[in-house]
């Protein structure tokens, strides 16, 4: 009995003793998060605001374009004429793809970042898009004017003009931001879609009184969110180009609601204008 009693006890100390170790050591995770992984897509490349992407050599073309994960380490690869690319063996863990080219030149791209990809055990997919560097506008003028309705009225405005030279930085079509700042207001119009190949201009109504300084920037319309901060980044968007000299509204201004962009078209044709709206306070 006594012999019985020790056996007993010795099988459940062990059993105790395997719990423990266990208990101790626990799930290191899913199994396949233990294992290295691959990632793999095809990226497309915009080269102007009305995502004009064909991908292919002849047009735009998407192969010499870096792929990097980084994270837990550091892998790299680079596209093939089509865009396509293959990252394999990646240790497992959560990491940041990030796509460039060029990125320190100014007709390079604007590197786009993935934030939080997880891979391991598998294939992860990542098809991302990069867009070319939106040139600055320049020069920029911006001048006091006045509008012609179609009903023989005429409304104070801003006009504002800018370029993009030389021809052999142009793209097809942009999206541009205009800012106006004085010391008692400020608006921001855009983005909206122009040229830039030939002096571009926009008439805008109404600004409250006031001595304005005005800007102008171009885009092609990509953007992510920064994760680490929460902002919104714009890789693509140019540096702003302010007008030589600030322009100052005298003409009181009513507050008015938003006219739609057809409205304007209509009201006044042949011309770009665009509305700074004055909300009552």
């Amino acid at each position: 009995r006594h012999s019985s009693l020790v056996t007993a006890l010795s099988a459940g100390l062990v059993t105790l003793c395997l719990l423990a170790l266990s208990t101790c050591k626990g799930p290191a995770g899913p199994p396949g998060l233990l294992r290295n992984g691959k990632v793999a897509g095809q990226i497309t490349v915009w080269e102007d605001a009305v995502s004009n992407s064909q991908n292919s050599p002849a047009a735009i073309p998407a192969g010499g374009f870096t792929v990097s994960v980084t994270g837990d380490s550091t892998k790299t690869a680079t596209t093939a004429a089509d865009g396509k690319y293959e990252l394999p063996s990646v240790p497992a863990g959560t990491y940041i793809v990030v796509t460039s080219k060029d990125s320190s030149s100014a007709s390079g791209y604007g590197t786009m970042r993935r934030y939080n990809v997880v891979i391991g055990g598998g294939t992860s997919y990542y098809s991302g898009e990069i867009g070319r560097k939106a040139p600055k506008p320049t020069p920029v003028s911006a001048i006091r004017d006045s509008l012609a309705t179609t009903g023989g009225g005429k409304i104070a405005a801003i006009r504002v003009a800018w370029n993009i030279a030389p021809v052999s930085i142009q793209f097809t079509t942009y999206a541009f931001i205009i800012t106006f700042q004085a010391p008692t207001a400020g608006f921001t119009l855009g983005p909206f879609l122009g040229s830039g190949a030939l002096s571009d201009t926009t008439f805008v109504i109404g600004l409250p009184p006031g001595q304005y300084n005005v800007a102008v920037q171009s885009d092609i319309g990509l953007s992510y969110i920064d994760q680490s901060t929460g902002t919104e980044v714009f890789p693509t968007r140019s540096s702003q180009t302010a007008a030589p000299n600030s322009v100052t509204l005298t003409r009181p201004v009513r507050p008015v609601a938003a006219i739609p962009a057809r409205a304007l078209a209509r009201e006044f044709p042949g011309k770009r204008v665009l509305q700074a709206v004055v909300k009552d306070r």
